[in-house]
């Protein structure tokens, strides 16, 4: 009877976990589709010189909004998680109010700093388009905070939904509208995508104060922020670094080859993106968990839903993979004409990428169960090297040179963290967690048999 009600449990988490992947994935899906969608129509109303501008800005943009962050975007999600799992909620919403504090004063200062430097180095940028850049910066900020605490406190969906959909949903009004009229202009793209982010944090804040109501205290306590500043500082080094690792091979494309470059490889970038966001899907629903049943000691738990987020994940990404090998041409040419011969890049970064999702949520497991440091180093190692790597064969072979740099690079980098996330935690987060499970149940229905 007791291994009939474990087996049922287990089918059940099981269960419940495949469906909550499924769903963060394609809410993660869907985000990646509107982008597809912004960029499609903004490469068919731009120049190609033009495009690959605003595609440089809009990396350079979405870089500092990660740095703005200083790390309170993911030592929030171990904070609550730590606190609220030992029903600590008055120290969980005091660091809830410390990272707002933080989030708030770092986004204003990145954007002053921005409007006093950028003239210095771009003397031919538009004050309109500065300014629009500034106010995406800040919106863009305070809606990583607020996603990133939405989904400890209130839930993934609620995150995702107001992270993904809705400014982008706006954005793509905004663009539609312009090319069809005016044409796009920067300051025009950089304002909509801003108020749309404005939006989207407001409306996570009301399920905040639900969830608030629901675990009210009498007074926040923060008497443990002497450990959040150094823990921050550690998760805000990895943040930064995986930023830099996903938008500047943009900018060193864009400054060693050319804007036109640099636009090509941004749109295979954000086609072989969808892989990337599927994992941030996994990364997602892994985050929600991962803080609260490490600390609580539930490791076997933990495997079981990273087994199946992974499973699920893999499952959904290898047709997508066979479908960018055979139709890749025809998907590239929604771009445009000219992009078909952007191909091989494509498809490089899809088969890295596809690696990457498989290999699992390794980094967020390691940055919430105590172990960023050791991340952090590790990371900043492999983004050196790929630095290194794009700008020697950016400037040799283009877009495809530094695909290739993207490949070798981080494929084997996230295989690596699978395998020290499994040693460090005792949880492996690859798709190879997969065979020991099922070569245990093999083996207990021929021992039932």
């Amino acid at each position: 009877m007791a291994l009939s009600l474990r087996s049922l449990a287990a089918r059940f988490l099981a269960r419940k976990t495949a469906v909550s992947a499924v769903a963060a994935m394609a809410i993660k899906a869907s985000g990646a589709l509107l982008t597809v969608a912004v960029f499609t129509m903004a490469a068919r109303g731009m120049t190609s010189d033009d495009f690959g501008r605003l595609a440089i800005w809009f990396n350079a943009l979405s870089f500092l909004a990660v740095a703005a962050c200083f790390g309170q975007d993911t030592l929030i999600a171990r904070s609550f998680g730590e606190y609220a799992g030992k029903s600590d909620y008055a120290q969980a919403w005091g660091a809830y109010r410390y990272g707002w504090f933080m989030i708030v004063a770092s986004a204003l200062v990145f954007a002053c700093g921005m409007l006093v430097l950028a003239p210095f180095f771009f003397p031919s940028l538009a004050r309109t388009a500065l300014l629009a850049g500034a106010f995406f910066l800040v919106a863009q900020t305070l809606l990583h905070y607020s996603s990133h605490s939405t989904r400890v406190i209130v839930n993934f969906v609620v995150s995702e939904v107001t992270r993904e959909l809705v400014w982008r949903v706006v954005l793509l009004i905004v663009v539609i509208w312009s090319v069809l009229h005016q044409g796009l202009t920067p300051a025009e793209f950089f304002t909509a995508a801003g108020i749309g982010q404005i939006l989207s944090f407001a409306a996570a804040l009301r399920y905040v104060r639900a969830a608030y109501k629901a675990h009210p205290v009498e007074r926040a306590n923060q008497a443990d922020r002497r450990q959040w500043l150094p823990r921050g500082l550690a998760m805000w080094q990895s943040a930064v670094v995986e930023a830099g690792s996903a938008n500047f091979d943009v900018m060193i494309i864009g400054y060693l080859a050319s804007p036109e470059a640099a636009g090509d490889y941004f749109v295979a970038a954000r086609i072989a993106n969808v892989f990337i966001m599927v994992l941030t899907g996994l990364n997602t629903y892994s985050m929600s968990q991962s803080a609260s049943l490490h600390f609580s000691g539930q490791t076997q738990k933990l495997q079981d839903i990273l087994r199946s987020l992974v499973l699920v994940s893999t499952a959904m990404l290898a047709p997508l993979l066979l479908l960018i090998y055979v139709f890749g041409h025809e998907i590239l040419m929604i771009f445009g004409e000219r992009f078909s011969a952007v191909y091989p890049t494509l498809v490089v970064l899809s088969t890295a990428c596809f690696i990457m999702s498989s290999s699992g949520s390794a980094s967020v497991i390691l940055l919430t169960t105590g172990h960023e440091k050791i991340y952090s180093r590790i990371i900043t190692a492999a983004t050196l090297l790929r630095f290194t790597l794009t700008a020697m064969l950016s400037f040799l072979f283009g877009s495809l040179g530094a695909a290739w740099a993207f490949a070798l690079v981080n494929a084997p980098l996230f295989m690596a963290l699978s395998i020290i996330c499994k040693r460090a935690v005792g949880a492996d987060t690859s798709v190879m967690s997969v065979f020991p499970y099922l070569r245990a149940r093999i083996a207990r229905r021929a021992y039932s048999a």
